[in-house]
């Protein structure tokens, strides 16, 4: 086993004793989960409103998820006794390139290579991507958050206007239940262990 993997599981089991001692603690998760998704169904809509595509709005997005992200690592990395400055170092890399990502899909969304709803899309997938990678490392929650805004994004561009909202809503719904019954479980194993 490599020592990132042996981190982030030290990290999840530090988590995991931490929630299980606050009741409270899922629901904060679930509301965080909710927010990242309310985001993500109204900047999707925003980008279907406007005509530059909403990319102050994504931006904003980015970052708010970007600090969600900064602040589940920091406060695993401190549970867990691992180097904070290493993993704000870490989390502003990954989230610092999808800036990066964004602005050069912006060049060429300014220059007419491609057409603003290509962009648009795209940049949602550039978010989605790092959302699983995030999720793969760090927290779960990023994981469903990251799946969540794949199908939503593949709903939009498949689907007609009303089906594809009606699809956004179920995959919210399937989301949140997904983190519910997780949380669930994870709570019962914490009991169990105890």
């Amino acid at each position: 086993m490599n020592t990132s993997t042996e981190a982030v599981s030290s990290a999840d089991k530090v988590d995991s004793k931490a929630h299980s001692k606050s009741g409270g603690a899922w629901t904060t998760r679930l509301g965080i989960l909710c927010a990242m998704l309310v985001l993500a169904i109204a900047g999707i809509g925003f980008t279907q409103a406007t005509d530059t595509g909403a990319w102050e709005y994504w931006l904003f997005v980015v970052l708010v998820y970007a600090a969600l992200g900064l602040w589940k690592s920091v406060r695993s990395a401190k549970q867990a006794g691992q180097s904070i400055h290493k993993t704000i170092i870490r989390e502003l890399s990954h989230w610092g390139i999808l800036v990066g990502f964004l602005a050069a899909l912006l060049m060429l969304e300014r220059r007419e290579i491609i057409n603003r709803d290509s962009a648009s899309y795209f940049a949602v997938m550039l978010l989605a991507l790092t959302c699983c990678l995030a999720g793969v490392h760090i927290d779960w929650l990023l994981l469903v958050v990251g799946i969540s805004l794949t199908l939503m994004v593949l709903a939009m561009a498949m689907l007609e206007q009303l089906s594809a909202w009606i699809i956004m809503i179920l995959v919210a719904c399937v989301a949140v239940a997904i983190f519910y019954f997780k949380s669930k479980r994870d709570s019962s194993a914490a009991k169990a262990t105890k």
